[in-house]
């Protein structure tokens, strides 16, 4: 484990490996209690891209790059890290039995460190909302370019599934005429009607 790294970097680090996914640092701050910041950039980026910071509209998202899941890996099973105390140590502690299991196990990283597609819709939503009335309606063709790193069915099957919650509702536009060809191809089919539009909320 680097020992330039500061224990801050190191729960950066690891508070994206347990997203597995693009988050923003609003959602880090209700997660972790956290966020990442351009010095925390800085260290894990020194001698190797371990995070990747992408901006959408007026907002960054992060993500573990590849070399970011390699250096979490190794240290899930490098074990606590010379001088850290309370409350580090636990945090390092439990690191390390997780890190133990999936070795026995056999199970690998990316199997068990998945982004959870419904939490990753509610958060892009959140975001597109932020300054908005709660409950608007967002259309998908503003959704989907947060959630490019998804295969298109995977999306497609989870807002099928989340419409079945009291709090999800998906429509499509009835002015027909204000739909772009952006939005008609962002449309998901349910029930062979094309819907182009999601709230999450209190109906």
């Amino acid at each position: 484990m680097p020992t330039e790294l500061t224990v801050r970097d190191h729960a950066s680090l690891f508070a994206l490996m347990v997203v597995a996914r693009p988050v923003t640092n609003r959602e880090l701050r209700a997660l972790a209690g956290l966020e990442i910041t351009a010095a925390v950039r800085r260290r894990v980026n020194q001698d190797a891209e371990r995070i990747v910071t992408r901006k959408h509209g007026a907002v960054n998202t992060h993500q573990l790059t590849s070399a970011g899941r390699t250096w979490c890996e190794s240290a899930l099973v490098a074990g606590r890290p010379d001088g850290a105390k309370f409350p580090a140590g636990v945090l390092y502690a439990v690191l390390d039995n997780v890190g133990q299991y999936l070795a026995r196990s056999g199970t690998k990283f990316g199997e068990f460190f998945q982004p959870d597609v419904e939490d990753w819709i509610r958060a892009v939503y959140t975001e597109l909302t932020v300054r908005r009335k709660p409950g608007s309606w967002v259309r998908l063709s503003a959704l989907r370019p947060w959630l490019k790193d998804l295969p298109r069915g995977a999306v497609d099957a989870e807002l099928d599934r989340m419409i079945e919650q009291n709090d999800v509702q998906l429509m499509g536009e009835l002015n027909q005429r204000t739909l772009s060809d952006e939005d008609r191809g962002a449309a998901v089919d349910i029930g062979g009607e094309p819907r182009h539009l999601l709230r999450i909320g209190p109906a």
